[in-house]
């Protein structure tokens, strides 16, 4: 006869199973063998290799196109009683860049889903963490299936869902034209992240996710993109936790963003009015078009719904969904910024260039960059004679004054109200996998530590070298960190070294990551100059 426990066991799987049924989000559970699992009455197929299976491609919201291009997300339709998630689903349009490949498609919206491949038939109903993740790329370029998360599943036992969203003009205008229409503006880009962890919310349970576990998290412009949404009341119960990586609270008000989006309309001979001929006029023009003449600033909207003021006025007032999070920086952010900015667009910096070159970087993303009347300040603390190149010099004021501190100054106002964790990831050896060689080193520069996460083969410099073991060891120990946190709120356990959480009374520590192994630092604010930063004049 079976036991107690597993009649009650097998009694909560049948309820449990019925439960699922009557919400419509299915019953039958991942088999390894074909990747298969159901949402309500529709199979959805995809691929499974390794012990992990990969739904590719699944829609969460309609084509924005015709009349639902700027329009806030609309969701996805049931698609039939068969699903091909095999391959995944378009790239948002975007130009050339190192973080995506060109695309026209505006049919865009879909997500991929990774778990476990196990087969088991409990799978559907273990009620596993589910992180989200929103590419960076400068709201302009990049797409979610490039971020294969199969070690971190793997290892860990988490579901993944990574996302595609409308970028450029194309996700983040602002318009007096479409302003005045009567739906929410500006962030659509941010609008559709918020429909996918609508889809996260109504579907995961059929993969064996816990809808009511979800933690989001995010590089670079994916990061501002959190920020937003940690702020937002629109985005209240949409998660759980949330994972910052190389972000700053960034935002701009309406009326700027307006002032931009005429812009762009008069380089594409619309009207800037406020009629319905100009929001027709801009509805007709061609997608590679609009990328083609975009300006879109690093940057959200402050539209007064999604986004109701600005990101860091909400976090000091503590007027936010005050979740967990784990906020860090890299080492060496501006590094890599600075190659682009310089080195990987035509020449190196020239010292003759230095405050220039500063007053670009004061602009470069709004609310934490700096006016023009701190340059000579800065100059003088980042002086030339302290650097081997004047490259370094303007990259190590981008890391500091533009990353670093900014996020640490913010984690200083989200340790007031909720748990706090603080990183900076430290391999200075990291591998550049974007970027050739330069006049100077990237070190451990922005973007370096999705590889650690990651496997971005696809979007790899031919002739990268491997990971040294090391590395690949620090990589399987932030994947833990990263999944530990999403399982319990805090990063440490999994056989990980201790995570120290940050706290307003010490201002620290900070969890430096590095090999051979991580380790807990109170030197972050002083190697970074945060005490100089924190009395510049922002913009």
């Amino acid at each position: 006869m079976a036991s107690l426990k597993t009649r009650l066991r097998n009694r909560a799987q049948i309820l449990l199973s019925a439960a699922l049924l009557t919400i419509g989000l299915g019953s039958v559970p991942l088999q390894a063998a074909d990747a298969r699992v159901t949402i309500g009455r529709t199979v959805v197929t995809g691929l499974s290799s390794g012990g992990i299976a990969r739904f590719l491609g699944l829609r969460y919201g309609q084509a924005p196109v015709g009349d639902l291009r700027w329009k806030p997300t609309v969701p996805a339709a049931v698609e039939g009683l068969a699903i091909d998630a095999t391959r995944a689903g378009a790239a948002c349009p975007q130009g050339k860049s190192p973080w995506g490949f060109p695309s026209s498609n505006e049919d865009c919206l879909f997500l991929n889903v990774t778990v476990r491949a196990e087969g088991a038939p409990a799978t559907f109903w273990q009620r596993k963490p589910v992180m989200v993740f929103f590419h960076g790329g400068g709201f302009t370029g990049g797409a979610g299936n490039l971020y294969d998360a199969g070690d971190l599943v793997r290892e860990n036992d988490v579901v993944v869902v990574t996302v595609n969203y409308r970028l450029g003009a194309l996700g983040f205008l602002a318009h007096p034209a479409l302003d005045a229409e009567d739906h929410l503006a500006a962030n659509y880009g941010l609008m559709d992240q918020q429909q996918s962890l609508r889809w996260v919310r109504d579907n995961i349970a059929a993969f064996g996710g816990d809808p009511d576990n979800v933690t989001v998290f995010g590089e670079s412009a994916g990061a501002i993109a959190i920020y937003t949404h940690i702020v937002s009341p629109m985005a209240v119960g949409l998660f759980q936790k949330a994972i910052i990586e190389s972000g700053a609270p960034a935002d701009e008000t309406l009326e700027t963003a307006e002032k931009q989006g005429q812009t762009l309309a008069q380089k594409l001979s619309c009207p800037t009015d406020a009629s319905a001929a100009a929001a027709e006029c801009l509805r007709k023009l061609p997608a590679d078009a609009l990328v083609a003449a975009q300006a879109t600033p690093i940057a959200t909207i402050i539209d007064g719904s999604l986004l109701q003021r600005p990101i860091g006025d909400a976090l000091k007032a503590g007027e936010y969904n005050r979740v967990p999070v784990i906020n860090g920086t890299n080492h060496d952010e501006g590094n890599l910024i600075a190659a682009f900015m310089f080195d990987l667009s035509g020449t190196p910096l020239a010292a003759g260039d230095y405050e220039k070159a500063l007053q670009g970087i004061g602009g470069f993303i709004p609310r934490v960059g700096f006016a023009d009347a701190a340059i000579p300040a800065i100059a003088k603390v980042y002086a030339l004679s302290g650097y081997t190149s004047p490259g370094l010099a303007a990259a190590q004021v981008i890391t500091d004054g533009v990353i670093a501190c900014p996020a640490y100054e913010t984690n200083k106002d989200m340790a007031k109200y909720a748990k706090t964790f603080a990183y900076e990831m430290a391999d200075t050896d990291a591998r550049s996998i974007v970027a050739p060689p330069i006049s100077f080193p990237y070190r451990a520069g922005h973007f370096s530590e999705l590889q650690y996460l990651f496997d971005l083969s696809s979007i790899t410099l031919k002739g990268t070298p491997e990971m040294t073991d090391a590395q690949k060891a620090l990589g399987k120990e932030m994947r833990a960190y990263w999944a530990t946190f999403a399982r319990t709120g805090d990063p440490s356990g999994n056989g990980a070294p201790q995570w120290v959480a940050f706290t307003e009374a010490k201002a620290g520590p900070v969890q430096s990551l590095d090999k051979p192994q991580s380790k807990s630092v109170d030197d972050f604010a002083a190697r970074h100059q945060c005490d100089f930063w924190r009395s510049v004049e922002r913009k």
